[in-house]
């Protein structure tokens, strides 16, 4: 980071999410280099739904994919026209299909059910379909029999039956690839395998892969984003020339775009000594930095702000919430420098499912959210929540 962190948070306090523009600007420019002509991009708005930072991918020309009526909603208010919008989830109601479809806006259908659903409402309609498309090179959850996401190619006979029973044209497919996946013979894989199945359509238009970028730097690892590029657009041309006509290539970055583009910042609050280990209260919780509650202590790296270079505490410390919850872990068996009551804890990669997985659990008012622009200068982006006691 180039900005001066420290007197940010003299500032705007703590706990807060602290959100770097230039680093943002990087994350698009990865994706905008890839060379295939007939492409868009769009960002899925669950890795995080700030109408600010939303903004920020509008204007740089990304779209968005959302998931639900009230994403749908922030993303229209963030300033995304309706064309931008592709719609996907499992189970639409009626009432939400019909609005959908009233709008025209793009969805792609998960079962047999939604695409009967569809046909009735909009018979001759054009639509998507998300596919389940079984490739488990990674032992991915989203992909697979045993996922609950997608429509099986073993469906495929009577998907087509229902599409001509209603005159539908499936103009695209939908497959979610995975996250964090670093090898190109995975994540190409996964895309062969979905250029194959989409055989199977005639009026085929788009291909939506989404999910599978990483975060770099996170585990030691790195991304070429470069030769990403160079694959994934040989692919698409030579599927194009294949088809007889260009194939839309949708990329649907979720957690790669944003995810190290901020930090979380708290203040240690207490410090307890146990036999074996320090323990590091600060004022925070995992209701407000929720990955390790939601992803089986999936915790993020964490600095000390300012001593780096201090002496080492004699044991290992754990770092908690400020709550009674007994698993309210945001860090453990961490070898750390001394510190002291009143040391801010930076979070790294906390840019991306984080703010957006928040939780009433515990009772901890809603965090902050800052953005330092590409001058330097920072920005509330969301207050704090605020309450008031009765006395």
């Amino acid at each position: 980071m180039f900005y001066d962190l420290a007197s940010i948070l003299l500032k705007f306090d703590t706990p807060c999410y602290v959100y770097d523009e230039n680093l943002i600007n990087r994350s698009i420019n990865r994706f905008k280099k890839v060379n295939y002509s007939n492409k868009n991009i769009h960002f899925a708005s669950m890795a995080n739904n700030n109408p600010h930072l939303l903004e920020i991918l509008k204007n740089a020309g990304f779209g968005i994919f959302v998931n639900s009526m009230k994403h749908l909603s922030i993303a229209l208010q963030s300033g995304f026209d309706l064309s931008d919008i592709i719609y996907t989830t499992t189970g639409i109601s009626q009432r939400d299909m019909e609005f959908i479809i009233k709008k025209n806006i793009s969805i792609n259908l998960d079962s047999l059910e939604q695409v009967k659903l569809y046909g009735s409402l909009n018979p001759g309609g054009a639509v998507g379909v998300r596919l389940n498309i079984d490739e488990k090179s990674r032992d991915n959850i989203f992909i697979g029999s045993e996922s609950r996401i997608g429509i099986l190619e073993t469906e495929f006979f009577e998907l087509l039956d229902i599409a001509q029973r209603y005159n539908l044209r499936l103009i695209g497919t939908h497959v979610y690839l995975g996250t964090n996946i670093i090898s190109f013979d995975e994540m190409i894989a996964g895309t062969i395998k979905t250029l194959e199945l989409s055989e199977h359509f005639p009026d085929l238009e788009y291909v939506d892969l989404g999910g599978g970028f990483p975060i770099d730097g996170e585990n030691g690892q790195y991304f070429d984003y470069d030769k990403y590029g160079e694959l994934i657009t040989e692919l698409f041309n030579n599927y194009s020339k294949k088809r007889g006509r260009s194939i839309k290539l949708i990329l649907e970055p979720g957690r790669s775009l944003f995810g190290d583009t901020a930090v979380f910042c708290s203040q240690v609050l207490d410090i307890k000594e146990r036999p074996d280990r320090f323990l590091i209260s600060c004022d925070a919780s995992a209701s407000i930095l929720p990955r390790s509650m939601f992803y089986n202590n999936a915790f993020h790296d964490i600095e000390v702000l300012g001593k780096q270079d201090a002496p080492k505490l004699s044991k290992p410390a754990n770092v908690v919430g400020s709550t009674t919850y007994s698993r309210d872990y945001l860090g453990k068996d961490l070898q750390w420098p001394m510190v002291e009551i009143g040391d801010i804890l930076v979070f790294k990669n906390a840019g991306s499912y984080c703010y957006a997985m928040i939780t009433q659990f515990l009772g901890q008012a809603m965090p902050s959210e800052i953005l330092i622009d590409t001058s330097g200068k920072p920005k509330l982006i969301r207050e704090r929540e605020t309450f008031q006691l009765a006395v």
